[in-house]
C-alpha cells in the first residue's frame, strides 16, 4: 500500500513538472506560520526555492500567493471550494490526507531540506522547558520515541481501518487511544493540541487525543510523574494559548534545522522550545484529483 502510494506521488510529481510555466497566479494555502506575514513567509519560500534548489515545483510557482489558515479544516474547505489551487503540508499529513480520502492528489513535492517539531514553553517556564528536554533525551536513547513513530505514523491506518473489533464480543475498540495516567498529588501540565497536522497531532473519530504527539506527550506525562490535561487550540492559536496562560505547553511548532530561532517563522519572540521530537525533509503541495 506504502510503495503504491510513493510511486503515485512520484508520478505526480513528474507530472507537475512539466506544467512549469502555466500561466495565472497560484494561490498557495498554509497553515498559519506564528512570527511571519503571508507576504513575507511565501518570499523566504520562494527563494529557498530558487536557490537552494529545495523543490520540485509544478505550475507557475513565480507568481504564487500564500494565504495562511487558522486550521487545517478551514484549509481543506477552501481548496475544496477553489479558493485555493494547492495546500502545503508536511508529507506525514498530506499522505495520510491522501489514503483517507482519494479527493486529494500529490502536484508537487518540496524538498524543504531538515524539517524539525518542537514543543514550545513560555521563558518565564524554562524549568519546565529543561525536565521535557530531558525526558526527550532519554526517549531518543532508548528508542522509545522509534518505537511510537512506527506504531502511530508508519504503521497508523487509513481512518476507515482506525477503530478494530474484539474476536469473542464483536464490540468496538480503539487500539490508538491515548491513555494518559494520573498521579495523586502531582503538578498538572496543560498541553495545548490542534489536531492540524495528522496523523502527528490528531484527534481521533471519538474527540479524543490519538495519534503521534499524544503518545509522545502520554510517555512524558508517566516518565515525568505529571499529570496532562489536554487543550484544544487550532494552529494560528498556539502562541496565544501561551500568553495567555491557558496551556503551560503547546505540542507543536515547526523549525528549519539550519536556522537560528531568531529566524525562525513559526517561533515567535517570548516562546523557547525544546530539541526536536520528529524530523522530517519534505512538504507536499495537494491539489483535488481531477
Amino acid at each position: 500500500m506504502k510503495r503504491a502510494l510513493f510511486l503515485w506521488v512520484l508520478v505526480s510529481v513528474f507530472a507537475c513538472t512539466s506544467a512549469l510555466g502555466n500561466e495565472g497566479d497560484l494561490r498557495l494555502g498554509f497553515l498559519a506560520r506564528l512570527r511571519t506575514n503571508e507576504d513575507e513567509f511565501y518570499r523566504i519560500i520562494k527563494e529557498s526555492w530558487q536557490t537552494q534548489g529545495w523543490s520540485v515545483l509544478g505550475g507557475n510557482h513565480d507568481t504564487a500567493s500564500a494565504y495562511f489558515y487558522e486550521s487545517l479544516n478551514v484549509m481543506i474547505m477552501a481548496l475544496r471550494a477553489g479558493q485555493l489551487d494547492e495546500i502545503i503540508l508536511p508529507d506525514f499529513t498530506a499522505e495520510y490526507l491522501m489514503r483517507t480520502d482519494r479527493t486529494y492528489r500529490a502536484c508537487c513535492v518540496s524538498n524543504s531540506g531538515r524539517m524539525g517539531l518542537c514543543f514550545g514553553f513560555m521563558k518565564d517556564n524554562a524549568a519546565l522547558a529543561d525536565m521535557w528536554n530531558s525526558a526527550l533525551t532519554a526517549m531518543k536513547n532508548d528508542w522509545t520515541l522509534t518505537a511510537l513513530e512506527q506504531k502511530y505514523l508508519k504503521d497508523f491506518p487509513d481512518a476507515g481501518k482506525y477503530y478494530e473489533y474484539d474476536a469473542k464480543t464483536g464490540r468496538k475498540k480503539d487500539p490508538y487511544a491515548i491513555r494518559f495516567e494520573r498521579f495523586t498529588g502531582a503538578p498538572t501540565v496543560r498541553v495545548a493540541i490542534t489536531g492540524d497536522i495528522p496523523p502527528v497531532d490528531f484527534i481521533g473519530p471519538d474527540g479524543f487525543p490519538a495519534g503521534y504527539n499524544a503518545a509522545v506527550l502520554s510517555e512524558l506525562g508517566r516518565r515525568l510523574k505529571m499529570n496532562i490535561e489536554v487543550v484544544a487550540v487550532n494552529a494560528g492559536s498556539r502562541t496565544a494559548a501561551l500568553v495567555s496562560g491557558r496551556a503551560d505547553v503547546v505540542f507543536w511548532y515547526e523549525v528549519h534545522k539550519t536556522l537560528p530561532n531568531s529566524n525562525q517563522p513559526d517561533i515567535p519572540d517570548g516562546v523557547i522550545i525544546s530539541s526536536p521530537y520528529l524530523e522530517w525533509d519534505k512538504f507536499i503541495h495537494l491539489c483535488i484529483a481531477e
